[in-house]
């Protein structure tokens, strides 16, 4: 297709509302009006943009290096209908939007760009270039496309170093999806340990009392300072925290975010608590008692784990009770 013979755009609104206006590309743009551009990002599982390079004699970016696929929406497209076309078009591939929401939108001076974010290991041999457009397509990974965004051949997306980090941290549905991991809480660590400890404060006895976050944070320093702090996190964000005392096997604090709970995150941290204890050693932890509703989860998750209840006591004129866990067997 020829871009530039009488090619019609609709018209829409700031808020994205279709006109019924008609628009010939190559026209100045009315006043308050604006038209819909889209781009198809083609990834394989190698974690590799596949890029395109235009041809000089087209207009607009000649001869530098693009994203998969892009262009205008022309009259009568929907956003996901202008994707496919362009895709078709300009490398002879045949895809399905049609149960696909733009995973992000840009906006620009003349309209909204929909970016679109697929996964196919395509056989570039495969694929019937429009020559009109496209003089060439290869697979690019982050590094090679900041390289040459620095080295002036491929158009300056500011925010396509980004595309390979969103592509690996959200689903097609723009789900995020949860990069868990488990280790030793630093200091650098610290403030995102307090607002966690915010979050769960009122599920611990005594967290709720005045000053109790500033003995908490230093409690923190002091075991990350004798190796006994653990974390679960989901990226940079603190989700589980486990404070124990190495000498006498003690689980001094246990918590997982609300909304990270039943992804075994507390079991996880228990097995790298293990690897610092003298084989054989026993863990203690004290846990709510029996007919305090607080504590159901708690408790169920000891037992499971082959705990077994032992003395009752307070803590911070809280009752509780502990439980005991003999040579650490059943938490591998």
């Amino acid at each position: 297709m020829n871009h530039y013979h009488a090619e019609l755009w609709d018209l829409y609104t700031k808020d994205r509302e279709k006109t019924n206006e008609l628009h010939q590309r190559g026209e100045p743009m009315p006043q308050g009006r604006y038209h819909l551009a889209v781009h198809v990002c083609i990834f394989n599982s190698k974690n590799q943009l596949l890029i395109q390079q235009r041809q000089p004699f087209k207009k607009g970016w000649p001869n530098m290096w693009d994203i998969s696929v892009g262009g205008a929406a022309v009259a009568g497209d929907s956003s996901t209908q202008a994707a496919e076309r362009e895709a078709f078009e300009e490398l002879g591939l045949k895809i399905d939007l049609s149960k696909e929401r733009p995973f992000l939108t840009m906006n620009f001076a003349g309209g909204f760009d929909d970016f679109y974010m697929i996964e196919m290991d395509l056989d570039l041999q495969k694929l019937r270039l429009q020559q009109e457009e496209v003089r060439g397509v290869r697979w690019a990974d982050k590094d090679e496309v900041v390289k040459m965004q620095a080295q002036g051949t491929m158009i300056p997306y500011w925010f396509i170093d980004r595309l390979f980090e969103i592509r690996d941290s959200y689903d097609r549905q723009g789900e995020r999806i949860h990069r868990i991991s488990t280790g030793f809480l630093g200091l650098a660590h610290l403030e995102s340990c307090l607002s966690f400890a915010e979050i769960i404060q009122y599920d611990c006895p005594g967290m709720e009392a005045d000053g109790a976050m500033q003995y908490f944070c230093d409690d923190v320093v002091s075991y990350i300072k004798q190796g006994g702090a653990i974390y679960a996190a989901d990226g940079s964000m603190i989700v589980g925290m486990l404070l124990f005392a190495k000498e006498q096997g003690r689980i001094c604090y246990l918590a997982v975010h609300p909304e990270y709970r039943r992804q075994k995150l507390a079991s996880k941290m228990l097995k790298l608590m293990k690897t610092c204890l003298s084989k054989g050693q026993g863990i203690t932890v004290e846990t709510f008692r029996s007919e305090d509703p607080k504590g159901e989860a708690a408790r169920s998750f000891y037992t499971s784990l082959g705990f077994q209840p032992g003395s009752l006591g307070m803590h911070n004129g809280y009752p509780i009770q502990e439980f005991l866990h003999f040579c650490g067997k059943g938490l591998d």
